[in-house]
């Protein structure tokens, strides 16, 4: 099972230059994003995603935590921890570790002459151009052709459709949300709300309905 899209950065913190017309979040000192997962309507696991901002720096740390088990017996066991470090805007660092199936894998990458230098489960090279981490937080990585994949280095193809402002519930409010629904290798719906922060996601899996919900929205 690929959760890559979930899993699995921000245009404006990204490498290289970003588009005029983005407005990203701008995530302050000690935000958080924190959503339990739901399956089918049951637990699932936890998708968090913290900030901690020093002056210009800026790290953002996302953990997920998926499980499936019946009595003693685990069916499915997932885990996926992303370091993204930024300096005056610029992505100077990422880093990933990875368990799905038992094993383990790594990836890091950081901007190199040319590009940002990766070392990943099924990418190693250098990528040019704007290279945004598929960590969901922010909603320029809507704008985008491709994803890079902070589970194996890969970049992504996917399309988006932007299919405007609907009303959901988040934060256990009901809100008004930008809702985008992609197109990959699992296609999945996001939801961004007027700041630009994530509010939601939803997908199907081998069956399964997939929901994100946030627990509290930061002031």
């Amino acid at each position: 099972m690929r959760f890559t899209l979930l899993i699995f950065a921000a245009a404006a913190l990204a490498f290289g230059a970003v588009p005029a017309s983005a407005q990203p979040w701008q995530p302050a000192n000690g935000d958080k994003l924190e959503f339990d997962v739901l399956r089918d309507g049951g637990e699932f696991g936890t998708h968090l995603v913290k900030f901690t901002r020093d002056g210009d720096s800026l790290t953002v740390k996302t953990d997920v935590a998926l499980k499936v088990a019946f009595g003693p017996l685990t069916l499915f066991d997932y885990a996926h921890d992303v370091t993204e470090r930024y300096s005056a805007g610029k992505l100077v660092w990422v880093g990933s570790r990875t368990k799905n199936e038992g094993k383990w894998k790594t990836l890091s990458a950081q901007p190199t002459e040319g590009g940002l230098d990766v070392k990943g489960a099924k990418f190693k090279g250098i990528l040019s151009g704007i290279v945004i981490p598929s960590t969901h937080w922010n909603r320029d990585e809507m704008q985008q052709s491709k994803m890079f994949s902070t589970e194996t280095g890969e970049m992504l193809p996917i399309k988006v459709k932007d299919l405007g402002m609907e009303t959901v519930k988040a934060g256990g409010k009901m809100i008004e949300a930008q809702r985008f629904d992609v197109d990959s290798e699992i296609d999945a719906s996001f939801w961004y709300d007027n700041a630009g922060r994530w509010v939601k996601c939803a997908f199907e899996t081998q069956g399964s309905k997939i929901e994100y919900v946030l627990r509290a929205l930061s002031s």
